[in-house]
């Protein structure tokens, strides 16, 4: 027979203090960094050959994450702009305009819909940032693209590229689609301090950062997340955890 809501809400309470309990695991490891791990953030380290042949055989090797599939979905791609900024380096995001339709106020990295006209995810990724920050084609090294993430109506090919060196303040963008541009260092980024993640009804986890004033979530947190996980997979341990909704254990036969 089915379990009935007590104890289905028993097994529901289980799971998430099993997840937070992995949680704290991560913040007390926080203060354990060793030198070679402060060194892995110095930008000789990460602009490494070794470092960037070693990223982007791991961006190439990542799966498809989509949420669903439709024949009708769109393809987009962005830029995840790899940058130093005060001596440190960091991953450039914008927050989006308040006069767009969609998505506004949110943090994103730029980019957008891929046109007939583009040869490549690259080359789409390249336009968009141009067009949104102004920073030229030909000022982007780009390393790799990673694999498709998206939703139903929408996949999404995240293309990492190196900027060099960027003062948000200075960079002179689309005032129509960007508000505000700003750059999150990676070690804040590793901090388990700034984690979170989202539980969605339909059976997927996205990690949450909260950082430098600003929430990263959805897709932006998640493509944050796969760069992450190629670039410093050896100091950034962050993993999603996954807790079943309280219906799925209501349901359970016994």
């Amino acid at each position: 027979m089915a379990i009935n809501k007590y104890n289905a809400f028993r097994y529901f309470l289980r799971q998430r203090s099993t997840v937070i309990a992995q949680l704290a695991q991560n913040l007390s490891n926080q203060g354990k960094k060793t030198p070679a791990a402060i060194d892995r953030f110095n930008s000789e380290v990460i602009l490494s050959t070794e470092s960037r042949n070693e990223c982007i055989k791991r961006l190439q090797k990542c799966p498809v994450m989509k949420s669903g599939h439709s024949e009708a979905a769109r393809t987009a791609a962005v830029l995840v702009p790899l940058c130093i900024h005060n001596d440190e380096m960091g991953l450039l995001y914008t927050l989006r305009s308040t006069k767009l339709s969609q998505n506004k106020g949110e943090v994103s990295f730029p980019g957008g819909m891929r046109d007939h006209s583009d040869n490549s995810f690259e080359e789409t990724a390249l336009r968009e940032t141009w067009e949104e920050l102004n920073i030229p084609k030909n000022s982007v090294d780009v390393w790799s693209r990673a694999n498709i993430v998206g939703r139903k109506h929408v996949h999404v090919m995240p293309v990492l590229g190196y900027i060099g060196h960027v003062d948000p303040q200075q960079l002179q963008f689309n005032p129509h689609e960007v508000e505000k541009a700003f750059v999150v260092s990676l070690q804040s980024l590793c901090d388990p301090n700034h984690w979170g993640f989202t539980q969605f009804r339909n059976n997927y986890t996205l990690p949450t950062y909260s950082v430098a004033g600003h929430k990263i979530w959805g897709l932006t947190a998640l493509i944050t997340h796969i760069i992450l996980e190629a670039l410093l997979h050896d100091v950034y341990p962050h993993k999603l955890q996954f807790v079943r909704p309280i219906e799925h254990y209501a349901s359970k036969k016994v």
